[in-house]
């Protein structure tokens, strides 16, 4: 159909004959309008043929958002993945498959209640295992908050926490030749060590070569075991003291009282101040000259 313009110097009888042969040509007669279509306006049945087409030779698209887009006769829908996020497969029988690829990539989260690959799980705050009870992590793990856990069990040779090495079972020091032990340390084996110091910060330490063991307010040494005294110089000579190998139990009690002990060897310390009641025995000789004094208990 022509396009029908009426200029503005145009008479009455122009528009009207324009506007007869519009409706007449253009429009057409409803009355000859199809009884298949209901609509009484051009747009209504401009809709109603579509709804027709697209029944017949079309169809329609709808998402979630109920947005709807015909495909009509002759023309393609596309489905297109996206590249490490979805991918889609056109096969025969009018089928789309969507799905996703082996390597997924989300850039910004992924929300769910539980999240599983292979037999890993994350549920909340907790990570497991559907199908044992050992968790693998093949890789370093950096913590920057705390680490806690009932048993920490390593399958490696050497593990390392801060400067604290454990080596099967040896605990040494990465940075340093002492470990600190800043609370209370209860052995309840054997206590095997070479040159133990006891009370180092103190004004009286206490050292001790190997071989003893402390049983409550008992010390036992071992056997051929021996205690040295420096005295008050540190030189080359120290006082060993020591015990014969006894044949039987053996008590020896130092009295309650402040002296010197004397030995069977050195009658030197044999004077009349050892005896709580002494008397002397003097030996002279021949011109009166006393010689030895021996002193002896009163009683």
């Amino acid at each position: 159909m022509a396009v029908r313009n009426i200029a503005v110097t145009d008479t009455i009888e122009k528009f009207r004959t324009e506007f007869n042969a519009m409706t007449l040509n253009d429009f057409g007669d409803i009355g000859t309008l199809s009884a298949s279509i209901s609509a009484t306006t051009i747009v209504g049945a401009v809709n109603e043929c579509i709804a027709i087409i697209s029944s017949t030779a079309g169809w329609t698209m709808v998402d979630s958002s109920s947005t709807t887009q015909i495909v009509g006769g002759g023309q393609q829908a596309h489905f297109l993945g996206t590249s490490n996020e979805t991918e889609v497969v056109v096969s025969a029988g009018n089928v789309v498959t969507v799905g996703l690829p082996s390597a997924v990539s989300i850039t910004t989260s992924l929300t769910a209640p539980t999240l599983t690959g292979g037999t890993v799980q994350i549920t909340g705050n907790t990570i497991s295992v559907t199908d044992s009870t050992v968790l693998n992590v093949a890789e370093n793990i950096t913590a920057t908050g705390n680490i806690s856990g009932v048993n920490i069990t390593g399958t490696g040779t050497t593990h390392t926490l801060g400067t604290i090495q454990i080596s099967g079972n040896t605990i040494n020091s990465t940075d340093s030749t002492q470990m600190i032990v800043d609370d209370s340390l209860k052995v309840v084996g054997p206590l095997v060590a070479g040159v133990t110091t006891v009370n180092p910060a103190g004004s009286n330490n206490i050292e001790s070569s190997t071989g003893y063991t402390i049983f409550g307010s008992s010390i036992l040494l071992n056997t051929a075991k021996s205690l040295f005294f420096e005295g008050a110089t540190a030189d080359a000579f120290e006082t060993n003291l020591t015990v014969a190998d006894p044949t039987a139990a053996r008590t020896i009690t130092l009295p309650d009282a402040t002296g010197t002990v004397a030995l069977t060897n050195a009658t030197g310390y044999a004077t009349s101040t050892i005896f709580s009641s002494a008397v002397s025995l003097v030996i002279y000789n021949s011109a009166g000259v006393a010689q030895k004094t021996i002193y002896g208990s009163a009683s």
